[in-house]
């Protein structure tokens, strides 16, 4: 009963420091885009790029979340400098606008994958309002032995490690207080 006291003490304060009136759901999905067009990299090669162009992008009804049901949109060519954080932007009135923070990269024999942190201001499609959001954007390249590249790109929101929002912090720290208060009473 001891225990049960105090999880609702705790739960009660928990609430109280964080009011989900004030709090808004992190909007989650994600879009797979597709590129129609003839992509390049600077330097011919991918493994010495670091300036790419997506030839045509399109986004692919291969969707999730917020994004399910969302028409085929044409955002044309995307050019970035993963030297430059801030330098990969793209969107339209549906999709809402993407803008880059971040680009880490990891690099294969004839292929590059590139992961770009950034921020998403949501468009008309899911009703979302607000943002920015913290999302973000894995680019695939691969180049074939002839030079030939292709790529596909999928976005996601939130990032897989984005900040947690705070009812999660709320929630975290709930469940701290109720392990140290389990530890203190078997002492």
């Amino acid at each position: 009963m001891r225990n049960l006291v105090c999880i609702s003490l705790v739960s009660a304060l928990a609430m109280s420091l964080y009011p989900t009136s004030d709090v808004q759901a992190l909007p989650t999905g994600t879009q797979g885009f597709a590129d129609i067009g003839t992509p390049t990299a600077d330097a011919g090669n991918l493994s010495a790029a670091t300036t790419f162009m997506m030839g045509d992008l399109v986004s692919t009804t291969a969707n999730t979340g917020i994004f399910t049901g969302m028409p085929n949109q044409i955002f044309g060519s995307v050019s970035f400098d993963t030297t430059m954080p801030g330098s990969l932007m793209f969107g339209n009135g549906v999709f809402g606008h993407f803008t880059s923070t971040s680009f880490t990269e990891t690099f294969m024999p004839r292929a590059v994958i590139i992961f770009a942190l950034g921020e998403w201001t949501p468009g008309t499609q899911g009703g979302v309002t607000g943002g920015p959001f913290m999302s973000d954007v894995t680019i695939a390249f691969t180049q074939t032995a002839g030079g030939a590249i292709s790529d596909s790109a999928t976005f996601a929101t939130p990032p897989p490690s984005g900040v947690p929002e705070p009812a999660t912090l709320g929630l975290m720290a709930l469940g701290l207080a109720v392990g140290l208060a389990g530890r203190r009473r078997r002492r």
